[in-house]
């Protein structure tokens, strides 16, 4: 193979959208194998899950095989829909995870956060923050249809409690996989192959805007919002700011619209409620910022000694830092680092 297709691993500082360019033999193709090899996972994944579903459809008799005919699979009121719906997304993450343990960058715990592994205290921090936006976001919708006469009245139900406790259960794991697929491995591929950040941020938004189901405004807010989400994961050097935001928000949108609180069919939007969803959009980046600012959060992975060849570009220069120097002898560890502070 000629050497302008291979990407050789070298010191050097990397953000989180060129870490895939730390593996050994990563080449110019890898990324796209990943997907195929990930497409080829998530296929089979839904072909055993639906064989499952209709041998339990088949087991409980005519009325379970009824029940699966005329089951209606955008009723996010009907629990049955609301978890197949949700397991039908969720088995992205373990394909992409699967197939990026055996050709993407290794640890696989990249895919997460500069630093291998997800960040726990970190995510708790996010976490915090953007449950607070939330309460204070909801809390002032109630408060103003309080003053409208048109006070919140939930409408709890068996089938309520049940899509509670659906919510609470799968809506996690749902986020994490959308942001493993869209801001985890797309925003890695494209930073593979090119350099500026800019790219690896916006390149993935058209696909995750299509990849639901809204029209008109309510699209240019999901544009808004997954361009902020994919600048939080390479400001702070992994998914778990903009994880814990997507988890904290649809567990709220679907735990309201469990009680009759949201309208779970809505595709739409007007300009008043994108102004209020674009302005809680930017709070919570801002209030990450300071956190990133405060908590000195490694954003960048140092790899010191990591190979003797050296490839033009490998290093993650649009972080704004220099390369780390290797260590005189040996292959030293690979650290992770806080970019500077603009």
């Amino acid at each position: 193979m000629s050497s302008a297709h291979v990407v050789v691993d070298r010191p050097g500082t990397y953000a989180y959208h060129r870490l895939q360019r730390t593996r050994p033999g990563t080449c110019w193709w890898r990324p796209l194998v990943v997907g195929v090899v990930a497409l080829a996972l998530y296929v089979v994944l839904l072909a055993v899950g639906g064989v499952l579903v209709l041998v339990a459809a088949v087991a409980s008799g005519p009325g379970g095989t009824d029940t699966l005919a005329a089951l209606d699979v955008a009723d996010f009121t009907d629990p049955l829909a609301f978890a197949l719906g949700m397991l039908t997304i969720i088995a992205m993450m373990p394909a992409v995870l699967v197939a990026t343990w055996l050709l993407g960058a290794r640890p696989v715990g990249l895919l997460v956060s500069v630093a291998g592994r997800v960040r726990w205290g970190w995510t708790a921090r996010c976490l915090g923050v953007a449950a607070g936006l939330a309460l204070l976001l909801n809390g002032g919708d109630a408060v103003l249809a309080a003053l409208r006469g048109q006070a919140w009245e939930p409408q709890v139900t068996a089938t309520s409690w049940l899509l509670v406790a659906l919510v609470v259960l799968l809506v996690p794991a749902q986020c994490v996989a959308e942001e493993v697929v869209f801001r985890g491995y797309l925003v890695q591929s494209v930073g593979t192959w090119l350099r500026h950040p800019a790219f690896a941020i916006l390149l993935p938004v058209p696909l995750f805007v299509l990849g639901h189901t809204y029209v008109n405004l309510a699209m240019v807010d999901t544009a808004v919002w997954a361009t902020a989400m994919g600048w939080l994961v390479w400001r702070t050097g992994g998914l778990e700011a903009a994880a814990a935001a997507h988890v904290v928000n649809n567990v709220t949108v679907f735990t309201l619209g469990a009680v009759g609180l949201a309208d779970l069919d809505l595709v739409d939007i007007g300009p008043v409620s994108l102004a209020v969803s674009t302005a809680s959009t930017l709070a919570y980046v801002a209030l990450v910022e300071v956190l990133v600012r405060r908590t000195g959060l490694p954003t960048v992975r140092v790899v010191r000694g990591a190979s003797p060849a050296a490839a033009p570009g490998a290093v993650g220069a649009a972080v704004g830092v220099l390369p780390a120097p290797a260590p005189p002898s040996g292959s030293g560890p690979v650290t992770a680092a806080t970019s500077p502070r603009p």
